[in-house]
């Protein structure tokens, strides 16, 4: 992932590593090192991070650094079908509508997600705890 990715993707991504934990801006400037109105800035897409900035931020939620671009990524496919865009990896469709209940369906599953990657932060983040309390080697990101 580069500094010169989609500012709304990047938006997108900032925003919901910040929900992942239920943190205000604030918290996740304070957990970063990252000015909060910057952030604000990022997540209104009025600015690009680089690339540092944005593995400081997932750090600061505790994702390892090496997820943020499939996340961005897989944040990318869902605008764009949201957007009743279908996504190919071979060439472009037509637009193609969501009808109410699929739109429904996808929050649904955007919303498992969020709850999955929660349970799997915590467990990360309690790993992560347990082995600098007993002076183990961090797990790698």
């Amino acid at each position: 992932m580069t500094k010169s990715g989609d500012p709304g993707d990047l938006a997108v991504t900032i925003t919901v590593l910040r929900a992942l934990r239920g943190w205000s801006q604030k918290q996740l400037a304070d957990a970063s090192g990252v000015d909060r109105s910057q952030i604000s800035r990022y997540e209104l897409g009025k600015e690009t991070p680089s690339l540092r900035t944005l593995e400081r931020l997932a750090a600061g939620v505790g994702l390892p650094s090496s997820l943020l671009a499939p996340m961005t990524a897989f944040l990318h496919r869902m605008r764009e079908a949201m957007a009743g865009r279908a996504y190919s990896d071979e060439a472009p469709a037509e637009p193609a509508g969501l009808s109410p209940e699929t739109k429904r369906a996808v929050l649904e599953a955007l919303d498992r997600a969020a709850n999955h990657a929660r349970a799997e932060l915590k467990l990360y983040a309690a790993r992560r705890s347990a082995l600098r309390e007993t002076g183990g080697s961090e797990p790698a990101t």
